[in-house]
């Protein structure tokens, strides 16, 4: 007997065909724990040629994960001894599921490094996102790249003309066996030797010696929408004239060059002219401003800034630390006020000056010293200041002023009233200070 497929079933079978068809062109990787299900079927006629179909079981293939990495090739550079230089690198998985790949490096050559750090660079232009150094890449999903830059130090013994290779390895964590490397090469050159200093050049100026200082060399004072000058000696003590591009940043390690919103700086030459670098010449120096201008709606606080001097060529470099302290004009006098016991009287407080509350001996009796500070906080002079200050109640007037600055006026001994000390003039970031005794009513 000859059987038959009714349509339904040719058109079945036809988009089987069609679906297995479609599956078998694409040649994407599959992803690691991807299932493949299969169930087969098959229709037929019975002896009274009535159709039916049939269906198998069903079977699973989980799809394995595969490792694999793939990183582009390094790049060379020239350096001066104790220079520091920066590879851009990225690593890709081309595995068929997430990976983490740690980061290490070798070295080989004429020298090593001094030593090698690695931080995250997302955006690819060769600097880093931070000053946190990483050693892997973090779970890397498949197909995905992971872009960062080896910062590496030359030894300050490396000769000229020799050179150092440093391979950059990434390992897969899921197998070891899967590594990818890149190779860096550079050559120590005899170069500069740059020193920011402030305000003079030499040695023995302020930000004298190498690296960015832990606290600001200077710290200029202004208000919000103005601007404030920094004066720089880009001092040259090495063998050969150079020149320094120039920069500045919130970050020490220049891991980035953003500033406060609202914030410029424009670098200027000794006769006013824009500048981008500047010209040393090998044992000389150059003055150079750095004009900060404050946002017009900056809170008022102390912002820190970095200012560096860095060869395109060599890489040798700089950075100062500076700060701008922003004010409001307004209020540019603050008072502060601390107390101590002093509990015999005899005029010298018994503990250090304290904002805290006296409890332990404030006995009818005793007596409490004051120390009451004004501080110039804004930007310009302030004139005819007087410092005022009224006995409080269940307390007179004890002892005179100690440690002032400017005439004073006292109530009489055991009365209230009101003490007073003209300071007349004060400048910015000047302070003056006035003591004084009460003695708790008995």
């Amino acid at each position: 007997m000859k059987l038959r497929l009714n349509a339904p079933a040719r058109l079945s079978l036809a988009a089987t065909m069609l679906v297995l068809s479609s599956h078998g062109a694409h040649a994407a990787t599959t992803a690691a724990g991807t299932e493949i299900t299969n169930q087969a079927s098959a229709v037929y006629l019975d002896s009274l040629l009535r159709g039916h179909t049939a269906v198998s079981n069903i079977v699973t293939t989980v799809v394995q994960q595969v490792g694999s990495a793939d990183m582009g090739d390094g790049s060379a550079k020239n350096a001066a001894a104790s220079a520091q230089v920066v590879y851009s690198h990225s690593i890709t998985n081309s595995g068929n599921g997430a990976d983490t790949f740690t980061l290490s490096s070798t070295n080989g050559g004429n020298f090593a490094m001094a030593n090698v750090v690695f931080y995250a660079d997302a955006n690819g232009d060769g600097i880093a996102d931070n000053n946190t150094p990483i050693t892997s890449t973090g779970s890397l999903p498949a197909g995905e790249t992971f872009r960062f830059v080896a910062v590496a130090t030359l030894p300050a013994n490396a000769a000229a003309g020799t050179n150092n290779e440093l391979t950059v390895t990434a390992t897969s964590t899921f197998n070891p066996q899967v590594t990818a490397t890149s190779k860096d090469t550079t050559t120590v050159t005899a170069s500069a030797l740059m020193d920011i200093t402030a305000n003079a050049s030499g040695n023995g100026a302020a930000g004298a010696g190498a690296g960015a200082e832990q606290a600001a060399v200077i710290t200029n004072t202004t208000t919000a929408g103005a601007t404030t000058r920094f004066t720089l000696y880009l001092n040259n003590a090495g063998g050969s004239n150079e020149t320094f591009n120039l920069a500045a940043s919130t970050s020490s390690t220049f891991a980035n060059t953003d500033l406060p919103s609202g914030w410029t700086v424009v670098f200027k030459d000794a006769f006013g002219n824009t500048i981008n670098n500047a010209t040393v010449n090998s044992g000389a120096y150059r003055m150079v401003y750095a004009d900060v201008t404050v946002a017009a709606g900056a809170t008022p606080s102390t912002t820190q800034l970095y200012f560096r001097a860095l060869s395109g060529t060599t890489n040798v470099g700089d950075t100062i630390h500076q700060a701008v302290n922003v004010v409001n004009e307004a209020v540019q006098v603050t008072l502060t006020k601390k107390q101590a016991l002093d509990k015999t009287c005899d005029g010298v407080a018994d503990t250090e000056f304290s904002a805290d509350n006296i409890t332990a001996g404030a006995v009818p009796g005793a007596c409490i010293r004051y120390q009451i500070t004004a501080t110039n906080t804004g930007a310009t002079d302030v004139n005819t200041l007087v410092i005022r200050d009224t006995i409080p109640a269940y307390t007179s007037f004890h002892s005179a002023p100690g440690s002032t600055t400017g005439a004073i006026i006292a109530p009489i001994v055991n009365l209230l009233g009101t003490l007073s000390a003209t300071i007349g003039t004060m400048s910015p970031g000047q302070s003056s200070t006035m003591t004084f005794g009460v003695k708790i009513s008995q």
